[in-house]
């Protein structure tokens, strides 16, 4: 899954994925006391997505450099 993100408000973004197959979601970012991104969390945008883009599932944490 890969994609555009755009700002939506405060640390909230929309995804905009390459692959129309992949329901977008909204991404939220955590940041730590050094304002780098901690974690990320996702959401579906629509209610009425497939149970299989359940994004809650992930656990997303930056790669280490």
């Amino acid at each position: 899954m890969h994609g555009a993100l755009e700002h939506v408000q405060g640390d909230t973004f929309r995804t905009r994925f390459v692959d129309r197959g992949v329901e977008d979601a909204y991404m939220t970012f955590s940041l730590n006391a050094a304002h780098s991104i901690e974690r990320a969390s996702m959401r579906p945008i629509s209610p009425l997505a497939d149970f299989s883009f359940d994004y809650a599932d992930l656990s997303l944490t930056p790669a280490p450099l």
